[in-house]
């Protein structure tokens, strides 16, 4: 993966996986694979690592205020 792709799709996530709260037309394990698909890649970027960390923080908050 590229340095702009990586952050595209970080970029992305930030921006979409907020509004997973109120559900989404994708399962939680399709979102969940995005992230984790990150992390093989977080060194293209100095704050990779703590994005995709903040990333699944979040995505765990969500997860469990939905169950």
């Amino acid at each position: 993966m590229l340095h702009n792709q990586f952050e595209d799709e970080l970029r992305h996530l930030e921006r979409i996986i907020p509004f997973l709260v109120r559900g989404g037309p994708l399962g939680p394990e399709y979102w969940r694979h995005r992230i984790l698909s990150l992390s093989a890649h977080q060194r293209l970027l100095p704050n990779g690592k703590t994005r995709v960390a903040r990333l699944l923080t979040l995505f765990d908050e969500i997860e469990r205020l939905s169950a």
